[in-house]
């Protein structure tokens, strides 16, 4: 009998609640820092869409051409049929009703929650 106790291995119990313990706390700080991390990548996202819609709008309008913004396709077209994609989960409207005056307004809205929206004149 006492040599099959000795022939046992394993963990004890302090030591499982010594790991269980550093998780929870690597844990505890991983996960505010990664939120943080996904909120500020969604701003950015929207940020970086309204100012790049923004510059292909102005060359599309100094180009002669009246840009137009397609939702279903996720385009804003240009001239010469240039197009301009846009973000997956990133919706876009350019500012103005029909033609859209030099120096017009391209707003990019974040579609996931909390929704972020960013405003670019052209």
């Amino acid at each position: 009998m006492k040599r099959f106790l000795k022939s046992q291995k394993g963990f004890t119990l302090v030591e499982v609640i010594v790991v269980a313990v550093i998780v929870a706390i690597l844990a505890a700080v991983a996960i505010p820092l990664y939120n943080g991390y996904v909120t500020s990548s969604r701003q950015n996202v929207v940020q970086n869409a309204a100012g790049a819609a923004a510059s292909f709008c102005a060359a599309a309008r100094n180009s002669g051409t009246i840009p137009t913004v397609d939702v279903t396709a996720r385009t804003i077209t240009g001239a010469q049929n240039t197009i301009f994609n846009f973000p997956v989960g990133v919706t876009m409207s350019l500012g103005g009703a029909g033609s859209i005056p030099a120096g017009g307004t391209v707003t990019a809205t974040d579609t996931t929650p909390p929704g972020y929206n960013a405003t670019q004149n052209w």
